[in-house]
C-alpha cells in the first residue's frame, strides 16, 4: 500500500541530501541535484530530466538499503510518479484558439469521406 501525502512529506523533508540513493540507482541516466528531485516530488513544475527518471525507476529498491537516515526512496519515486500522471490529466490552464471553419476541398474532402463523415455540397 502507498505510504499517504503525510509520510511522503517527511520523508522528503527528512532527507539529508547525501545523494547516496541516487548512487546506487541502475534507472539513473543523468545526474540529478537531489534537492530538486525532492523538491518536484512534492510539487511545481517537473524537469524533463526528473520526468524522465520517473519514468525509468521501475521500483527495485535499491535506493532503500542506501539511505544512511533509513527513507524510503522507493515510495517517493512511486508518488513522483503519480503525481507526473495527475498533473497530465489535468486540464491545460489555456485553452486552445477556436479554428476558424475552412471550406473542405481535394484530399480533405475525401479523408472525410473515408472517415464516414459525408460533407456532399
Amino acid at each position: 500500500m502507498p505510504l499517504p501525502v503525510s509520510q511522503i512529506v517527511e520523508e522528503v523533508n527528512a532527507c539529508i541530501a547525501c545523494n547516496e540513493c541516487l548512487v546506487v540507482c541502475p534507472a539513473l541516466a543523468e545526474r540529478i541535484p537531489i534537492e530538486t528531485l525532492n523538491r518536484e516530488t512534492m510539487a511545481g513544475p517537473s524537469s524533463a530530466s526528473v520526468v524522465r527518471f520517473a519514468r525509468a525507476c521501475y521500483q527495485c529498491g535499491a535506493c532503500v538499503p542506501a539511505c544512511p537516515v533509513g527513507l524510503h526512496r522507493d515510495a517517493m519515486m512511486l508518488w513522483l510518479k503519480a503525481r507526473l500522471i495527475l498533473d497530465a490529466q489535468a486540464p491545460h490552464p489555456v485553452s486552445p484558439a477556436p479554428v476558424a471553419a475552412q471550406p473542405m476541398t481535394g484530399d480533405r474532402r475525401r479523408l472525410e469521406v473515408v472517415r464516414g463523415r459525408s460533407h456532399a455540397r
